[in-house]
C-alpha cells in the first residue's frame, strides 16, 4: 500500500472511529433524554436535564453541583449513571461558571432556583417530596447545607468535599456518603472524620473508612469511602466514585441495584467510548493534517545557506549543558515579568483565566528574551524570525482555521459535551476575543523559540538519523523543557504555601503540553510554520479557559479560598 493509500485508510478509519465515539457518548444509553435548560432569573442559570425517556410517574430527583474552576460538564458521568438508574437528574453550572451567568455569588440560591424550575418543567413526573443531593468540591458546601434544612432530602454524597459537622446529628442530614481519593490535593481522608463524630456519635477514634454506621431504611446511614491512587481532578471521571454514589443513593430510595458490572454498563461503555473518541480525535487531527497540506500543496522548503536562519557552525562552541542550563535561567530568575500581566486582573472579570495567561504570558516573555539572546550570540536576527514567522502566506491561514475548526467541533462533541465543557456563557464572550488573541501571541513566540532555536540546536547535537525517532526525541525533549517548567513553578509555589491544590492543574497541562509541542513539532516539518499549531490551541485554550473561570472580580474570586 503506498503512502497515499495509507493515508485515506487511516483518515477513514479515525473518521469512523470518532463518530462512532461521538454517538456513543452523547446518545447512550438510549433509554435516557438530555436536554440544556435555563432559569428565568435575572442572573440566569444553565444547568442539564437527564431523565428516562418513558417516564409516566413521580420519580425521585437528584440535583448536582460541581465544583470550583470547573462546569456542569465534567458531572455528566454521575448524571447518565443515575439517570440510567431511573432519576431526574439536574446537572448545574454554579452562578459565574460554565454557561451560567452572574458573579459566583449565594450558590444555595441557585440550588433553590433549580429545584423550583425542575418542578415547573416536569411537574408532577418530578417527585421533589423525595430528593437526593450530590456535591463535588465546593458544590459539596451548598447541597450539605441544603440538605440539613430540608426534611425532603433523603440523601447526600460528597464527592472530595467535606461536611459541615457543626450542623449535623445522628439524624440529620439523612443518608450521608463521603467519597474521597486517597491521594486528594484539597482535602484528606483523615479530615472526614471530623464531622463524623457528629453524624454518628461517636468518638474520632472509634470513626473507620469503608463502614457503614447507621441503616439506609431509617436515613441515619453514614459512611466514608477512600479511593485509592485517585487525586481530586479525577473524582468525577472515576469509576469507584460514580458507582458508589449511584448505590448509596438508589439504595437510599428502596432499591438497592445489582452489581454494576452484570446490570448497569452505562460506564463501562461510554468510558471506552470516551478513550477510542479521544485517540480518535488525535489521528484524524495529524492525518488531516498530513492529507491537507498536500491539498494546500504545503511543504518545508529546502532552504539554501544563504537563507538559513542559523548557521549550524554556531552551535559547535554551544553545549547542550549551557542551553538547557541558561534556559532554566533566565525563565526562572526572570518571573517578575509576570507583573506585566496585572492589567488582566484589574480590567477583565476572569481572575482564573487572568491568572493562567500570566503564568505562561510570564514564561513567554522570557523566552522571548532568552531568544534574543541567542540570536545575537548566533549572530542571527530575532526580528527577522519572528517576522517571517507571522507573515505567512494564505494558503498557510486557510489550512490552519481548516484543521482548527476540524478540531474544535470533534473535541467539543467527545470532550467538551460530556467531560469538560467549552463553551462559556453570553457574558464572557468578549473575553473570549481577548484572551484568544493574547493566547495566539503567547504560543506563537513560544512556538517560534521551539521550532527556530531549540530544534536546530538540539538536531546539531544529537545527530539521530531516523527521522521518526528525531521527531520523537526531539519532541519529547522539548515538552519536557516547557513541562518541567511549569511543574517546578507551580510545586514550589504549593511547597511555599504548604497546600497542593492548585497542583491539580498540573495533570491538565499534561496533554495539553504533549499535544502542543508534538503537533507544533510536526506541523513545522510538514509545512514550515508555526501558525497550524498556535491558531488551534490558542481557540480551543481560549474556549476551555474563559468557560471554566468563575465570573467575577479578582477578590471575589479570592474570596473563594480565604
Amino acid at each position: 500500500m503506498n503512502s497515499k493509500a495509507l493515508q485515506y485508510s487511516l483518515l477513514i478509519i479515525f473518521i469512523g472511529l470518532i463518530l462512532i465515539g461521538i454517538l456513543v457518548l452523547n446518545f447512550f444509553p438510549s433509554q435516557i433524554l438530555r436536554t440544556t435548560h435555563q432559569t428565568d432569573s435575572d442572573e440566569m442559570i444553565s444547568f442539564n436535564l437527564y431523565r428516562p425517556k418513558e417516564l409516566a410517574q413521580p420519580t425521585p430527583v437528584v440535583i448536582m453541583g460541581h465544583g470550583v474552576i470547573v462546569n456542569k460538564e465534567m458531572m455528566t458521568t454521575f448524571a447518565i449513571e443515575l439517570a440510567y438508574n431511573g432519576f431526574i437528574v439536574a446537572n448545574i453550572d454554579w452562578s459565574g461558571h460554565g454557561q451560567s451567568q452572574g458573579p459566583l455569588a449565594n450558590l444555595t440560591r441557585d440550588l433553590e432556583v433549580i429545584i423550583a424550575k425542575v418542578s415547573d418543567l416536569l411537574g408532577s413526573l418530578a417527585n421533589m417530596s423525595a430528593i437526593a443531593l450530590l456535591g463535588y468540591s465546593m458544590g459539596g458546601g451548598p447541597t450539605y447545607q441544603y440538605a440539613v434544612n430540608n426534611s425532603n432530602v433523603k440523601a447526600w454524597v460528597g464527592v472530595g468535599t467535606w461536611a459541615d459537622g457543626d450542623i449535623s446529628n445522628t439524624t440529620n442530614p439523612r443518608n450521608v456518603l463521603l467519597i474521597v481519593g486517597a491521594l486528594d490535593e484539597a482535602i484528606s481522608p483523615d479530615q472526614l472524620k471530623n464531622p463524623m463524630v457528629n453524624l454518628t456519635g461517636l468518638s474520632i477514634n472509634e470513626i473507620e473508612f469503608e463502614t457503614q454506621y447507621g441503616y439506609i431504611h431509617n436515613g441515619t446511614a453514614r459512611k466514608i469511602h477512600v479511593v485509592p491512587w485517585a487525586d481530586h481532578l479525577i473524582t468525577p471521571w472515576h469509576r469507584d466514585f460514580v458507582i458508589p454514589a449511584t448505590e448509596w443513593i438508589t439504595t437510599s430510595f428502596g432499591g438497592a441495584i445489582a452489581p454494576f458490572s452484570q446490570d448497569s454498563v452505562a460506564f463501562d461503555i461510554r468510558n471506552a467510548f470516551a478513550w477510542i473518541g479521544f485517540f480518535s480525535l488525535i489521528g484524524l487531527t495529524f492525518t488531516s493534517a498530513t492529507i491537507l497540506a498536500k491539498k494546500f500543496q504545503l511543504k518545508k522548503e529546502n532552504e539554501t545557506p544563504r537563507d538559513e536562519p542559523i548557521d549550524p557552525k554556531v552551535f559547535e562552541t554551544h553545549s547542550l549543558l549551557s542551553f538547557i542550563g541558561k534556559y532554566y535561567l533566565f525563565t526562572f530568575l526572570l518571573l517578575p515579568t509576570i507583573f506585566l500581566f496585572i492589567p488582566l486582573f484589574l480590567f477583565t472579570p476572569l481572575a482564573f483565566t487572568a491568572a493562567m495567561i500570566a503564568i505562561v504570558g510570564c514564561f513567554t516573555v522570557n523566552l522571548l528574551i532568552y531568544s534574543w539572546r541567542l540570536a545575537k550570540k548566533w549572530n542571527i536576527s530575532l526580528k527577522s524570525i519572528l517576522k517571517k514567522n507571522i507573515s505567512q502566506k494564505k494558503e498557510v491561514w486557510y489550512y490552519s482555521i481548516i484543521l482548527t475548526l476540524l478540531f474544535w467541533v470533534c473535541y467539543y462533541l467527545t470532550i467538551g459535551r460530556n467531560y469538560l465543557g467549552m463553551i462559556p456563557s453570553l457574558t464572557k464572550l468578549p473575553y473570549l476575543f481577548l484572551y484568544s488573541a493574547i493566547l495566539f501571541v503567547i504560543i506563537f513566540i513560544s512556538s517560534v523559540f521551539l521550532q527556530k532555536f531549540a530544534i536546530p540546536f538540539l538536531e546539531s547535537k544529537l545527530h539521530i538519523k531516523n527521522p521518526i525517532i528525531n521527531y520523537l526525541a526531539i519532541s519529547f525533549i522539548n515538552f519536557l523543557l516547557v513541562y518541567s517548567w511549569f511543574l517546578g513553578l507551580i510545586l514550589g509555589f504549593c511547597i511555599i504555601i504548604g497546600n497542593y491544590f492548585i497542583a491539580m492543574i498540573l495533570i491538565l497541562m499534561l496533554p495539553i503540553f504533549l499535544l502542543l509541542v508534538f503537533f507544533g513539532v510536526y506541523m513545522e516539518r510538514k509545512t514550515g510554520s508555526v501558525i497550524p499549531g498556535t491558531l488551534l490551541h490558542a481557540i480551543v485554550l481560549g474556549f476551555v479557559t474563559v468557560s471554566l473561570s468563575p465570573y467575577g472580580s479578582m477578590f471575589n474570586f479570592l474570596g473563594i479560598f480565604l
